[in-house]
């Protein structure tokens, strides 16, 4: 049986996943003034989730080597696997269709009915979250508890939510551009006044307009879906491959750990902004070239936080135990010492969002942004080429101003807040499960990592208690002299009059 709260979750995250990737690309034609029935006819335009074929592709071949893994495995997992593996025959043919068979190509875009492979793969993969929750319902009960909990402390921390209400507002107004403001305005022949005009109470005039009489405030709402996305994937490009190299380097030390530590610092050390000058005026000003160089050259501070956690993960008793048995190597640092070094990597991946938010500003700023397209750094340097700054037209560079400030705050805010959360020994809270003389509350869930834990029903309905928490699997670990890694922690006995079993 599914545990409750994953099952509300899937019910709630499913709709929202599916809303999200259908506005991310909707169409720049259909604002809400063209009509009921054109606005809903934009969520099946061919334009909507139109990828590049080879995104599709690897994560075609990603999904089909999983479920192969898992069907393999264990016989218990092959209804999750038989999920997994209509999932990834479904990436292939969007692959395969997005191409343009039979000629086909890696980074064309050409899939008529992306809007359909797209739905069917967030309902494959809502699938695929319902089957792992019913063939592992300890797990899943455990997993949805502890984020709930995690959630709980998220909210009493005043930074994240201030953080986390300054980045939904500025990502709803990424996601919902095309009814808030006509891409026809952005056109060099779309003006709407003369030179520097003045704010007024007209909508698309309460910034003013630019240089070219075109609105402000058009130019900044569909900014910020060019500065949030070069964002979010540069800083993605760079966290996955300084975990990689992170984790590699200090798992094995040694010779290769030092290779790949020298190849760090020597990263390090260079000179960033004439090196992004260099490689963008080398390889083109499009915003694919500025993620590839942002992701290119931002990854080593990564991967020196994520060694050093990695240097402590391995020397706990249970790495060595993996070892003994048998386990290799790649299985060791995926399934042992990445579940341990993950927090980190998350929280360290919020505060890298902030940095390559901020690269992609300067770039712009300085001339290297893309031409055709609007993100808060290209108005910057409109602003300072057409001498609105000397004027100063403070309507057309305040706005783009504070709305890169106010997410590179709200970044930094939301990446504190969990690096609070997510370690013990930084997180500042009342210890209410706590009881006198260290014992642990038997109805409080222990946040771990992959550790397994036998959950039982507790006096609440639905909440789950700890009955036995397996120990060194995941890093979950206990201070109880005696105990080693495999045994279980008992659960108290309780009394009639509700007092603890001495």
């Amino acid at each position: 049986m599914i545990p409750p709260r994953l099952r509300k979750w899937i019910l709630i995250w499913t709709p929202i996943t599916w809303l999200v990737g259908e506005l991310a690309t909707f169409p720049k034609d259909r604002p809400v003034g063209s009509g009921l029935g054109r606005v809903i006819g934009g969520f099946f335009d061919k334009s909507v989730a139109s990828y590049p074929a080879w995104v599709m592709l690897v994560l075609a071949v990603l999904v089909i080597g999983w479920a192969i893994a898992d069907g393999v495995r264990d016989a218990k997992r092959r209804r999750l696997a038989a999920v997994l593996g209509a999932l990834g025959l479904v990436l292939l043919v969007w692959a395969l269709v997005a191409g343009g068979l039979p000629a086909w190509s890696v980074g064309q875009r050409s899939a008529s009915f992306g809007w359909l492979f797209q739905t069917a793969c967030v309902l494959l993969a809502a699938a695929a979250v319902w089957a792992w929750g019913r063939t592992f319902p300890e797990r899943a009960a455990l997993t949805t508890w502890n984020g709930s909990q995690l959630w709980k402390l998220f909210r009493g921390n005043w930074q994240g939510m201030a953080g986390l209400t300054i980045l939904g507002f500025f990502v709803l107004m990424a996601l919902l551009a095309p009814f808030l403001a006509s891409h026809a305005y952005l056109s060099p022949n779309a003006q709407i006044g003369s030179q520097f005009d003045n704010p007024t109470l007209s909508y698309y005039h309460w910034f003013g307009t630019d240089e070219q009489g075109l609105s402000v405030l058009a130019e900044f709402i569909w900014s910020s879906r060019i500065s949030l996305s070069v964002g979010l994937m540069a800083a993605l490009m760079s966290t996955v491959l300084g975990a990689v190299i992170g984790i590699w380097s200090g798992y094995h030390g040694g010779w290769r750990g030092e290779v790949g530590m020298r190849v760090t610092d020597w990263f390090l050390v260079l000179p960033w902004l004439p090196l992004a000058m260099v490689l963008t005026a080398a390889w083109g000003s499009s915003y694919l070239m500025i993620i590839l160089i942002i992701g290119v050259t931002s990854w080593p501070g990564t991967a020196r936080v994520v060694r050093s956690q990695t240097l402590s993960v391995r020397e706990l008793q249970f790495i060595e135990r993996a070892k003994a048995i048998g386990s290799k190597d790649f299985h060791t640092m995926l399934k042992h010492v990445l579940p341990n070094v993950f927090p980190l990597i998350f929280a360290n991946l919020v505060l890298v969002v902030a940095i390559a938010i901020l690269a992609e500003t300067t770039l712009s700023f300085l001339g290297l942004g893309d031409p055709l397209n609007f993100s808060w750094g290209v108005m910057l340097h409109n602003a300072w080429v057409s001498g609105a700054s000397g004027i100063p037209v403070w309507m057309y560079l305040l706005p783009p101003g504070i709305a890169i400030i106010l997410v590179v705050i709200a970044f930094t805010f939301v990446g504190t807040a969990f690096d609070e959360v997510l370690d013990p020994k930084l997180r500042k809270r009342e210890d209410s499960g706590a009881r006198p003389g260290g014992l642990l509350s038997p109805d409080v869930a222990i946040p771990v990592g992959v550790g397994g834990m036998v959950l039982t029903d507790g006096p609440d309905r639905g909440t789950p208690s700890v009955h036995g928490l397996t120990v060194g699997s995941g890093g979950a670990w206990s201070d109880t002299p005696g105990v080693q890694p495999g045994d279980l922690l008992p659960q108290p006995e309780r009394r009639g009059d509700g007092e603890d079993a001495r």
